[in-house]
């Protein structure tokens, strides 16, 4: 479990994308103390018939896609046995361990009546055929695991504290050692789990969505694209966070996960073109309305992900690599925007757009979370140097 050679990241804290990013934050708390002030109509364009906006879809489901990359490296590393990738996981499991709190924090906000979300701590009030019971159960356990899972680095910090706090830490710090297997099984279980019940959603909702995204098969669609987007999401947080890649030193690691992000990614679209000819529903992407519109653009964002990592050569420039990790992020986000907001239609002429409180206080949760990872990387041993070849 230990990372030997993990520190934090050298420099000062507070530079000035991090001062950045909080003054955006503080917009959108702002505009959350007028949303707890006023109700949530005075500052969301939500309704009775779309109550799925911007904050559950961008948070929730997009959200948490966005951060599997702790997922994604966790399958890699333990289930697959290919450690050397170790480098990759401490990042990895900070992003989701504040993705998927901020994505249950962003239920707070986002349901208009909020106090009722307690109820889901009262067993009298569970649902258990419930396929919204089944994605929270997930989420909030899988919360407290990847919580167990980065405990050792903030234990690191404070391993040669004397005296009975620093005694208890290390003990800690042994036992999660010692069931590292069981907490690892989990951390590979629940994702697969809530991510194919984010996809179980759609298929409750039944001909509300357009038959260019409903397909029996959207679970899989979720879970096999989610996997794609978590190595996407690694690849490009390594060359936002460093600067080896100058001089290629890990381009070789790189390189492989681009390959497993382009193999899911390409049985993702193959997937979804499958089900789009299947189900007769291709015509409806040349009716030449915002909806075909999304369509293709998810289609084609997709494909350039592929493209940019096609193959050997291709992977040996950072550029592509780079570029390849951020459009299957893009596609995939696109994806479930497209499920949930472009291609929801409860009924013929009804349209959505995002207010702009919602769009402030959905920016501002998405700085605080980029705010907090980098005061943590900065602070505790979560970036890992080294040779790795």
């Amino acid at each position: 479990m230990a990372h030997a050679q993990a520190k934090p990241v050298e420099g000062k804290i507070f530079t000035a994308p991090v001062i950045f990013l909080l003054h955006v934050a503080a917009v959108g708390l702002f505009f959350l103390i007028i949303r707890y002030m006023y109700g949530i109509g005075a500052v969301s364009n939500l309704t009775d018939h779309m109550p799925w906006g911007v904050w559950k879809i961008i948070n929730v489901i997009v959200g948490a896609a966005l951060v599997c990359g702790g997922y994604a490296c966790a399958f890699t590393v333990y289930v697959f046995n290919q450690g050397r990738y170790h480098r990759f996981v401490r990042p990895a499991l900070l992003l989701s361990l504040l993705g998927y709190s901020f994505a249950g924090f962003s239920l707070f906000y986002d349901v208009g009546r909020y106090w009722g979300l307690f109820n889901f701590l009262i067993p009298k009030y569970w649902q258990a055929n419930s396929v919204l019971f089944e994605v929270g159960i997930c989420v909030m356990s899988y919360i407290a695991i990847l919580t167990l899972e980065i405990a050792p680095a903030i234990i690191e910090k404070f391993a040669d504290m004397e005296g009975p706090v620093g005694i208890s830490l290390n003990k800690f710090y042994r036992f999660l050692d010692r069931f590292l297997f069981l907490i690892i099984s989990l951390g590979v279980l629940l994702p697969t789990m809530h991510q194919s019940g984010l996809g179980g959603l759609a298929v409750v909702m039944g001909q509300k969505i357009s038959p260019l995204w409903q397909s029996p098969l959207v679970s899989l669609h979720h879970l096999v694209s989610c996997i794609a987007m978590g190595y996407g999401c690694v690849i490009v947080t390594e060359f936002v966070l460093t600067d080896e890649y100058r001089d290629r030193q890990y381009m070789h690691l790189l390189d492989k996960l681009a390959t497993f992000m382009k193999n899911f990614m390409f049985v993702f679209f193959i997937l979804r073109m499958s089900e789009v000819l299947r189900s007769g529903a291709l015509p409806l992407a040349f009716h030449y309305d915002h909806i075909s519109f999304s369509f293709w653009a998810e289609m084609i964002l997709i494909l350039l992900g592929i493209f940019y990592v096609r193959d050997e050569n291709a992977r040996k420039i950072p550029r592509n690599l780079f570029l390849g990790g951020l459009f299957t992020m893009v596609g995939g986000s696109l994806y479930r925007i497209n499920v949930y907001i472009i291609g929801f239609q409860p009924f013929k002429g009804l349209s959505y757009f995002p207010s702009v409180p919602e769009l402030f206080i959905t920016m501002g949760m998405i700085s605080l979370q980029l705010a907090i990872f980098a005061i943590i990387i900065k602070t505790f041993p979560i970036m890992e140097k080294g040779d790795h070849k």
